[in-house]
């Protein structure tokens, strides 16, 4: 009853099928022959699922170098193949289709009921891996569809019951011409020989997986004959097929062959790695191969980008070796061609198979096993699965569709002529975009999103990946003697190429990891810290690559400074607005920008009156109380100050403030100056480390000194605000006292000298009790030298 409806049905009505569902129908070929061309070519254009659910992926967020970030704003670490906490989905950075199968249903309870809203639609039972149709009314079972009607496919998708292609059961031939073969590439009596004679292998059995990821059902797969009369040319002898099933598996049962030498041709969706989805558009790949010797061709990117190869090395040899005697070297080419380096010397040819005798020597290949790559496949368990899915990533680095056969093929085209991707530029890019995949921890999802279609284990691909940009990028192995080593990227091709370690650029640097020994991104206190020595507990250096970031050395390595190991200068118009009520505060500042003229003569510029007059303004309307060294220049800082803030000034002359307080032997002094590069070297070295004892007083006592004999007592004529000036030599260590040494006043390690402007603020209330908070007059309290 069910099949009179079918065939009904058929008779009728041309289904065409878009589903993107799970199936195993292996019992059943769905193949054929012809020795017409194709009605409808398959085509790669872009071919949406009326049935599939689209989500963009989005555009993520990018650092200042523009590498993928997380939601923190952190750049995510490498990871190790298969381990990874990674969720399925779009890889961070991708923008990209994402297509998720909505036909997918758990059991048979769970179909929608089958309506005329969807006759002809196909859902996947997950229950039973298997395939039903809607067809009038009734869910029926895709291997009960195919045993009464006529499956194909065309453009991705599955037909049933279409005759607009040439769907004829068998190869038809006129018999009576000479053999083709003969001696490969000999002299040939028909131009199209391999058209018109008899088949020299009857009903022939030839299967194998199409994969990117693996293509999905409603692949259309071809095998053409191939004419080595005519170069290899393609025949019209054609064999069709359709994939029936998700893990890209195909089959000819029967098929009658002329010639060994085949491009099969594989038209449709496959799964996207990058996205965990289906791709977002059809796409073709193929394989030229030779099965003399061969029951099984795979169709994979390795394949596709060979062919071109393939048929050069046939071509250079004078149309005198058959297609496997190249093989080997083609593979071998290609792999190299993306550093990839496996096996070993072996004989060629992979045995098994029908036969054609013995056709062609066998081989010395460069690989091992001898196997081709229409031997190899995604989940294979060994290293010629990880180096195919590495390839099949590294070729969507420009799109999922036809963006990305147009990559392929530039790069297959470039192959072709002497076995070798020689364009430097492109590596470069392609090496800029899996490390960003890598340091985002994009490898992770790819292997989840992989590991969820169920398909078997997946293999070690990260390696390749790492290995292809970090040769790129002249690494160089990392191993024991290289462990800790850290690097930047001196490809000068690359997007993050930077002249030198510390110089001005991009700041992703990367560590020998000592642990795994592979290259990682290195952590702002691996990239900032090395190559910095540690001299001394509590020692202060600014970060070598993040020069606005702080590290501490403690107990022999280096930490990352915290706000308990670095105060910042506070903004001297914040901090006077902040006092309290019953609050005063004398601002203790070097001067203004001075002239050349150091001596006690010497006087401020013009921008230094101006910087005064600035800070002045600052205090607007308030009484200050001034107090000035015997320098000329400290004066006018005073006097101009007064001026920006609209109040009077009386020079108030203060000997202490000349910059000489904390130096007890003068010869002992300049002694040490010589020994330590000059005076700021030697009087911030004497702050934060107690040098030259014989020269300095103690530094604590003098210090405490200060502040009880010369400004305690002072504070008695503030109304709520002083202001005092003096010098670098005093200031610098004057200020580190105050802060316990959280500021970065270490000229002698870091460079970092007081600004001008800058100090501290000594604040006392009421009771007498002093508090101090480092400040700045200008825009930064500290200035590089």
């Amino acid at each position: 009853m069910l099949k009179r409806r079918i065939n009904r049905l058929m008779g009728t009505v041309v289904l065409t099928f878009t589903t993107c569902a799970l199936v195993a129908c292996s019992s059943h070929d769905s193949s054929s022959s012809s020795l017409e061309e194709d009605s409808a070519e398959e085509s790669s254009e872009s071919s949406s699922d009326p049935h599939s659910d689209k989500n963009s992926s989005g555009v993520v967020a990018l650092d200042s170098l523009g590498r993928p970030m997380s939601s923190s704003g952190v750049i995510q670490g490498g990871s190790s193949a298969g381990l990874s906490s990674s969720s399925v989905g779009p890889v961070v950075g991708i923008e990209d289709t994402v297509i998720t199968d909505t036909t997918v249903v758990k059991d048979v309870n769970a179909l929608p009921e089958c309506s005329a809203g969807i006759e002809g639609e196909t859902f996947l039972v997950q229950s039973e891996n298997m395939l039903y149709f809607c067809l009038g009314g009734d869910w029926v079972e895709a291997e009960t569809v195919a045993q009464v009607a006529q499956v194909g496919c065309r453009n991705g998708v599955l037909t049933v019951g279409d005759d607009s292609e040439d769907e004829t059961s068998g190869s038809e031939s006129s018999g009576g011409n000479t053999f083709p073969w003969g001696n490969f590439g000999g002299n040939t009596v028909n131009t199209a020989a391999v058209d018109t004679a008899e088949p020299r292998m009857v009903g022939a059995h030839l299967l194998g997986v199409v994969e990117k990821g693996p293509f999905r059902y409603g692949t259309s797969v071809k095998l053409i004959e191939l004419d080595s009369t005519q170069h290899l040319a393609d025949s019209k002898r054609i064999h069709k097929s359709c994939i029936l099933n998700a893990e890209g598996n195909y089959s000819f049962d029967s098929v009658d062959f002329v010639s060994p030498y085949l491009r099969v041709k594989a038209n449709g969706y496959f799964r996207n790695e990058l996205t965990g989805g289906l791709s977002s558009s059809i796409v073709t790949l193929e394989a030229v191969v030779d099965v003399t010797e061969k029951d099984s061709v795979n169709v994979n990117m390795l394949t596709h980008m060979e062919a071109p190869r393939v048929l050069k090395l046939v071509e250079n040899s004078g149309n005198n070796q058959p297609i496997r005697a190249v093989k080997a070297q083609a593979l071998r080419d290609i792999l190299a061609s993306f550093e990839i380096q496996l096996g070993s010397s072996s004989t060629g040819g992979n045995g098994g198979g029908f036969g054609w005798g013995n056709f062609g020597q066998q081989q010395q290949t460069l690989t091992t096993d001898g196997r081709f790559a229409e031997d190899i496949g995604l989940f294979d368990g060994d290293e010629y699965s990880g180096a195919l899915l590495a390839i099949s990533i590294m070729m969507q680095r420009k799109g999922s569709g036809n963006d990305m056969m147009q990559y392929t093929a530039g790069i297959a085209d470039r192959i072709k002529g002497n076995g070798n991707w020689d364009d430097n530029n492109a590596k470069a890019d392609l090496a800029d975009w899996l490390m960003t995949l890598d340091t985002s921890g994009s490898y992770a999802t790819i292997r989840n999103n992989i590991a969820s279609w169920h398909l078997g284990n997946v293999p070690d691909f990260e390696k390749h990946l790492k290995h292809f940009w970090t040769t790129v990028y002249n690494f160089g192995e990392c191993n024991a003697s290289n462990a800790d080593s850290v690097k930047f990227i001196s490809n000068s091709l690359s997007a993050f190429f930077v002249s030198g370690y510390d110089l001005q650029g991009p700041k992703v640097r990367f560590i020998c990891d000592a642990e795994t020994h592979e290259w990682r991104a290195a952590t702002d206190l691996e990239k900032d810290t090395y190559g910095l020595v540690g001299e001394y507990e509590g020692q202060l250096k600014v970060g070598r690559i993040n020069t606005d970031k702080y590290y501490v050395y403690e107990q022999n390595k280096w930490r990352a400074a915290t706000s308990d190991d670095v105060q910042d200068f506070e903004d001297l118009s914040d901090v006077y607005k902040n006092l309290k009520s019953d609050e005063k505060v004398i601002f203790l500042l070097r001067h203004a920008e001075r002239t050349n003229d150091t001596g006690k003569k010497g006087n401020l510029t013009d921008g230094g009156k101006t910087q005064s007059k600035n800070v002045g303004a600052k205090l607007k309307g308030e009484s200050i109380y001034f107090a000035n060294s015997t320098y000329t220049r400290s004066i006018e800082t005073c006097e101009n100050i007064a001026a920006g803030a609209g109040t009077n000034y009386t020079e108030n002359t203060i000997e202490d403030l000349d910059g000489e307080w904390y130096v007890k032997d003068n010869s002992q002094y300049e002694s040490c100056k010589s020994a330590n590069g000059g005076g700021w070297g030697t009087n911030s070295a004497y702050a934060y480390k107690g040098i030259c004892p014989e020269a300095f007083y103690d530094f604590e006592d003098r210090s405490e000194e200060f502040l009880q004999e010369i400004v305690k007592p002072h504070f008695a004529k503030v109304k709520k605000v002083g202001v005092w000036i003096s010098h670098d030599t005093f200031v610098v260590p004057f200020t580190a006292y105050c802060t316990d040494k959280k500021v970065n006043l270490r000229y002698f390690d870091t460079k970092q000298w007081i600004n001008y402007l800058a100090g501290v603020a000594i604040i006392m209330d009421a009771s007498g009790k002093m508090r101090y908070v480092p400040v700045k007059g200008l825009e930064s309290g500290s200035m590089t030298m």
